[in-house]
């Protein structure tokens, strides 16, 4: 283990986010609103911090590649570092006086003078203080939010901290909202995959970094050097932004709130600038190609490259593990619409019912989290609905997607070899090797899906157990639990659609950001850590 690499990629990583955090910042003095201060210092601290470790700790004499344990350590330390950068902005914002601006603190205040309630913390005070970003007062609560956002949970603490069109009334500023939608922007990706093509200017190579961090059980290079191959998976999800983008326009939402939803759509995140998620624009256009988008970025973007490249649309077909994301996706949605059309208690038509059923399902299986209506409500009038949507919880999108959850190709893999134990009993001397797409897949492989299997299982009841210790229900604890494992966001009970989690005790919301990194970090990168034989020489 190599404690200077480790030390040097986190610098690096801190001076990128220094400097991405600038872009909000300008935003900010753009929209002339008060968080301007916030971001600058929070570019500095990080910035500064980046570069004294990069100064301090010397340059490898030799170009080394990263070995596997010098991997998963700035994988682990890389995304959990980059959730500590990242929580800067909010928590300076509701510590900090707002020095900038002061024209803008003042139309704030007029706002919020009819509910005069004092802030929780003072920093402001005598600057014109809103009471603005009260719920960031804590620090857990900016951890939270900033964990949320680079892991693409999309889980909130904010209450009614949300930019409403076409005024910006009670909520945070642009700057701020911007901010959160960029970490899940580059989170979705990965912002450690990101990293690794300015790694081999500080003399150190990516690939074993590159299996810690891209989705799913099985790496492939798409390049012969993983650096080219960064710079690939970034230009198509750059390019799927930008379409997406421009197809929102003609929506009337406007390119502010176009790049927000476009950012936590491609990334599979969930944060929206409004109060209501998606559900706030009312509009069948927008949340069609919102879905469209979703179910795309769910996609193995190997097979977008395929696509790209060689114009190739049955690459798609030809993917074992698509037709099984297609399928189970189609299966749910049928399910969902059936069960709405048919309740009495919500009155919907057909049109209705495949228009909030194919969102919803879309959203929950690629671990979005988006709201197009109050979904916990099917439980009460149509309950076969809400079970389903309970059960895509636990699937999630494609391996090397930037959706969450277990992935279907495990799923996929782990009902191949249940039914190959079925055969093995008929005929026990018979060879039946595990196969994907025509391929015979490892042991290694096949050990290391079940393996995944049984700890997530595993994590999933122990973060639920304590979460129900803290006094919650079985449904909010279990609903919980899977949401930010299977970084999805909304769950159901006291985490619903329509509901937050700043009502969770801070050992409960560090709890469940554990759990968002674990699951954003496919388990084993996270738990590793916990072993003691990890650190032996």
């Amino acid at each position: 283990m190599s404690v200077r690499v480790v030390l040097r990629a986190l610098g690096a990583l801190l001076c990128l986010l220094g400097v991405l955090m600038l872009a909000p910042a300008f935003m900010a003095l753009a929209y002339g609103e008060e968080d301007a201060f916030a971001h600058f210092m929070a570019a500095a601290a990080s910035g500064v911090v980046g570069a004294a470790l990069l100064l301090v700790v010397k340059r490898p004499p030799v170009k080394r590649d990263v070995s596997i344990r010098d991997g998963i350590l700035i994988v682990s330390f890389g995304w959990s570092v980059a959730c500590l950068a990242g929580a800067l902005p909010y928590f300076f914002y509701a510590q900090l006086p707002h020095v900038w601006n002061a024209e803008a603190v003042k139309r704030s205040s007029a706002v919020v003078a009819e509910n005069p309630t004092p802030p929780r913390c003072g920093g402001a005070k005598g600057q014109g203080d809103t009471g603005l970003g009260r719920e960031f007062c804590s620090f857990t609560n900016c951890y939270f939010e900033s964990a949320s956002g680079f892991t693409t949970t999309g889980a909130t603490i904010l209450e009614k901290g949300l930019w409403r069109t076409p005024h910006r009334r009670d909520g945070l500023p642009h700057g701020l909202l911007f901010w959160r939608s960029l970490t899940h922007w580059l989170g979705g990706m990965g912002i450690i995959v990101l990293g690794i093509a300015i790694l081999p200017l500080l003399g150190i190579g990516g690939m074993q970094m590159f299996k810690a961090e891209v989705p799913g059980p099985v790496k492939d290079k798409l390049s012969p050097r993983v650096t080219e191959t960064a710079k690939v998976l970034w230009a198509v999800y750059f390019l799927l932004t930008i379409g997406q983008v421009l197809l929102l326009l003609p929506s009337g939402m406007g390119v502010y709130q176009a790049v927000n939803h476009a950012f936590a759509t491609l990334a599979t995140g969930g944060f929206s600038t409004l109060a209501s998620s998606v559900q706030g624009f009312d509009s069948v256009y927008v949340e069609s190609v919102i879905t469209l988008f979703m179910f795309a970025a769910g996609v193995n973007f190997t097979l977008h490259i395929a696509w790209m490249s060689r114009r190739d649309p049955l690459a798609f077909l030809r993917d074992g593990e698509f037709r099984t994301y297609g399928l189970v996706t189609l299966v749910l949605l049928t399910g969902v619409t059936l069960s709405l059309v048919a309740s009495d208690g919500l009155g919907w038509g057909v049109g209705r019912s495949v228009r909030y059923a194919s969102f919803q399902v879309v959203s929950i299986v690629t671990t979005t989290g988006f709201a197009s209506t109050n979904f916990e409500l099917w439980e009460g009038v149509a309950p076969f609905a809400a079970f389903l949507l309970l059960v895509a919880m636990f699937t999630g999108g494609c391996a090397g997607s930037t959706g969450g959850g277990m992935k279907m190709m495990r799923l996929l893999l782990v009902l191949k070899a249940g039914l190959r134990e079925l055969k093995q009993l008929i005929h026990p001397r018979a060879v039946l090797p595990l196969r994907y797409n025509d391929r015979v897949v490892g042991e290694d492989i096949g050990r290391g899906v079940m393996g995944f299997v049984v700890l997530y299982m595993a994590l999933f009841v122990v973060a639920a157990t304590v979460i129900s210790l803290l006094g919650y229900d079985m449904k909010s604890s279990l609903g919980a639990s899977i949401a930010c494992i299977g970084n999805i966001g909304p769950g159901w009970g006291a985490v619903g659609a329509a509901d937050n989690y700043n009502h969770f005790p801070a050992v409960g919301k560090w709890v469940l950001v554990f759990c968002m990194l674990a699951g954003r970090l496919e388990i084993y990168t996270v738990l590793l850590l916990l072993v003691p034989w990890f650190w032996r020489r």
